[in-house]
């Protein structure tokens, strides 16, 4: 337990994962967070040395975030346990309600409000 994180460091350490190189502006924007809030939970994330903060030679004012190694394990245990999760669930439906749950799930992804 001393190594988990809380859901909003989690999900930035995801989208860093999947944005190399975004700053926290980039990232506050996806979580629709205050720029403050996620300048805690970046702060949080490097003295857990799971990202990095450095300035980009083409824009030296601009921070840009990188996940460092320790990082990137923890994205694959977080991606890894939500697949056991949705694994565990599907294997209690039977063939026909699993392909309409998967059904459901994809239009409700879609769904754009």
């Amino acid at each position: 337990m001393q190594n988990a994180l809380n859901a909003l460091d989690i999900q930035a350490l995801l989208f860093i994962d999947d944005h190399p190189e975004c700053n926290l502006g980039d990232v506050a924007r996806h979580l629709q967070v205050a720029l403050t809030t996620m300048s805690s939970s970046a702060d949080r994330l490097v003295r857990r040395d799971m990202i990095e903060r450095h300035r980009p030679e083409a824009n030296r004012r601009s921070v840009a975030l990188t996940i460092t190694n320790k990082g990137s394990q923890a994205v694959a245990g977080y991606v890894d346990g939500y697949r056991a999760s949705c694994k565990a669930m599907l294997q209690a439906l039977d063939p026909v309600d699993q392909t309409e749950f998967l059904r459901l799930t994809q239009q409700i992804s879609e769904y754009d409000d």
